[in-house]
């Protein structure tokens, strides 16, 4: 693979990340009208339902990977042999995963004391095993940066599976429509992946590098989990303490926190650590580019949360309809921890390109169980208690993580927090706007007055970022930037 020069390098990671951007606009569009169609073709307790199942398949998804993509995408060379031993590890652990999470039926049914997950959990065991076969096909994609096909991939199995959905939702097949929805996604991402790929995995191969390979991996795995533990204990409790209805609110309310984040920082992360790992090839400190896409990822996150939370009290009845109104507080507490959670997942990459998967278990071993019991601790005040936990533990973790961050590695503590924090204020005034603008125009139609409230949020928030001169500088960057990636992509048409 040819190199790349510096200028160049930045202009195909943007590129890259627009392309990654764009695609994830695409879902975040689809999970929209999901939301907005299933909503009300279902009732809460059919979310709930299936969100008692859905945290378990998380968890046989990060059991199946055991953190070998992560390795894969990390090691700056992988040979055709290495990937392929990745392939098939992945592919057996996911086997075993799957076969062990629908052997578990009969305890989750006790746990939650809900026999219709007899068949519901054996269904949705296939799709951790289709995530198990997809996994190192996104790492071969994500290293020859054919960002293209990993975003038609997500677009295509999302629209399918909303189709199924609406589908089975017609014909009256309840909660049956989401578990369908879930597999027909999975298994056309895996079908266009292998197509796109045009790769087909060597025999295995025993040698020290195989182990050192999954040795990384495991790391990652065990770190991984301990997140896995912390976003998801609420759902726990809410659904093992306050019942399906309260959970379905919950559900909702935490998929509108987590579509935004989800569908741009997750697949982003295949683009942001290719570039940042070709930045490190080429002498170049990938701490300053990295420092650039905290500011340009974040506004954009921030920006989404300020004005959805500030617009809620109308903006999730439009959405969802009337009989979700009691998800409204909720997603505006989520919110403000969603807010900070950008910035962990910066970190996050920033352990990844450093090759520290060691200190970030250490890091997670510390950090996890406080999250886990502000999350508790909450619970006892009820759903909006959760919520409150989860928002804290967010918060609070931060600063933590950017000090360990930075004996770590060196990591400059002080550049990424304020960097951080101009952004949260921007969102903070945003937020106000929005939320004055809309209760000003309450003698309107709901939708004009979201809309209001969306505008003035958005220029309350461009505004503060303009009057920071640091942060008019970032803005500046990243308008070059962009307009540098669009005419090299019409030099390429």
């Amino acid at each position: 693979m040819t190199e790349l020069k510096g200028g160049d390098l930045s202009v195909r990671g943007a590129r890259g990340g627009g392309l990654v951007l764009v695609g994830s606009g695409a879902t975040f569009v689809i999970q929209v009208a999901s939301l907005l169609i299933l909503s009300r073709l279902l009732t809460p307790s059919d979310f709930g339902l299936v969100a008692m199942v859905t945290i378990f398949v998380v968890l046989g998804n990060l059991l199946r990977d055991f953190g070998l993509p992560l390795a894969g995408l990390q090691e700056q060379s992988l040979s055709r042999q290495q990937a392929s031993n990745l392939f098939w590890m992945s592919a057996a652990t996911a086997a075993i995963f799957s076969i062990l999470m629908a052997a578990s039926t009969p305890a989750l049914i006790d746990l939650f004391r809900e026999p219709r997950l007899a068949q519901i959990v054996p269904a949705l065991a296939i799709s951790v095993f289709l995530g198990g076969m997809t996994s190192q096909l996104q790492v071969q994609l994500a290293r020859n940066m054919q960002f293209g096909a990993l975003v038609a991939s997500d677009v295509i199995g999302q629209l399918a599976g909303l189709a199924v959905a609406i589908v089975l939702g017609i014909a009256g097949a309840g909660y049956w429509a989401l578990v369908a929805q879930s597999l027909t996604a999975a298994a056309l991402v895996l079908v266009y992946r292998w197509i796109a790929s045009r790769w087909i995995p060597l025999a295995p191969s025993r040698g020290p590098d195989a182990l050192r390979l999954f040795k990384i991996g495991a790391t990652y795995s065990v770190a991984q989990l301990l997140a896995y533990v912390q976003s998801n204990i609420g759902t726990m409790l809410i659904g093992t303490q306050l019942g399906v209805t309260q959970l379905g609110y919950y559900n909702r309310a935490y998929q509108l926190l987590t579509a935004p984040a989800g569908r741009f920082l997750d697949p982003l992360t295949q683009v942001v650590i290719s570039t940042l790992n070709r930045a490190k090839d080429e002498q170049r400190d990938p701490d300053a580019l990295l420092c650039k896409i905290q500011f340009g990822v974040g506004s954009l996150i921030v920006w989404v949360f300020a004005v959805t939370a500030g617009t809620a009290p109308g903006l999730i009845p439009l959405v969802l309809g009337d009989q979700w109104r009691p998800a409204v507080t909720v997603f505006q507490i989520l919110a403000i921890g969603g807010s900070v959670l950008v910035f962990n997942h910066v970190n996050y990459w920033a352990f990844i390109v450093k090759e520290q998967p060691r200190a970030l278990l250490h890091y997670n071993l510390v950090s996890k169980p406080l999250e886990i019991a502000s999350i508790f601790i909450g619970s006892q005040f009820g759903l909006d208690g959760v919520a409150w936990g989860y928002a804290a533990a967010v918060v609070f973790s931060w600063p933590l993580f950017l000090i360990w961050l930075s004996r770590a590695t060196g990591l400059s503590t002080r550049r990424f927090f304020t960097n951080g924090c101009q952004i949260l204020l921007a969102g903070v005034f945003g937020s106000a706007a929005s939320a004055a603008v809309y209760l000003a125009l309450a003698p309107l139609a709901t939708f004009l007055c979201v809309l209001g409230g969306v505008f003035a949020g958005t220029i309350a928030f461009a505004a503060v970022l303009l009057a920071i001169p640091a942060s008019r500088t970032q803005l500046a960057d990243w308008s070059r930037l962009v307009r540098s990636a669009l005419l090299r992509q019409r030099e390429a048409l």
